[in-house]
């Protein structure tokens, strides 16, 4: 990956709302560490590996942190889209796109992402299709069996495991 890709910033206008200008995508640098976790736990996703190494993040040209993401290799070879949040006052401006467009371009096919249900909506666009659990690598056939466990009490639905191939 490049190391700074030109995208929009984002701003405010005198009532306070947010307004497109430029922003940057990067790669996170160690520094980063804390509000990558911070931010991951907030939107409450999965907590676990978050190998600064492996992510992009997105910030204004003043260097406000707006998002991140990862590509999660797994042991069993699978590769995921995952850990892709944007801090709230920046969401639906193109940054998580931006996020996904970017890591697409250096990702290898097929590529994995778990989602809630209802989200599976905003990465069709982006050619990722639901799959089944015999489609599924072996990762993702044990988190759906564990989530499963965990949902059950929750009374929410499952994850959704999508693939672009």
């Amino acid at each position: 990956m490049a190391n700074l890709l030109h995208f929009f910033e984002l701003t405010r206008n005198g009532d306070g709302e947010v307004e497109i200008a430029d922003f940057l995508l990067r790669p996170a640098l160690e520094t980063d560490t804390v509000k990558i976790r911070d931010l991951i736990r907030r939107v409450k996703i999965n907590p676990f590996d978050l190998k600064w190494q492996h992510f992009i993040v997105a910030e204004t040209l003043q260097s406000v942190f707006l998002g991140c993401a990862q590509l999660k290799h797994h042991k069993d070879g699978s590769v995921e889209l995952a850990s892709l949040a944007v801090e709230e006052d920046f969401r639906r401006k193109g940054v998580a796109k931006a996020l996904i467009e970017q890591l697409l371009t250096q990702s290898p096919r097929p590529l994995y992402l778990m989602c809630r249900p209802e989200l599976g909506i905003f990465y069709r666009p982006f050619g990722f299709n639901a799959i089944e659990a015999d489609e599924m690598p072996p990762y993702f056939r044990r988190m759906v069996r564990l989530i499963k466990v965990f949902v059950f009490f929750s009374r929410r639905e499952g994850p959704l495991i999508m693939r672009l191939d």
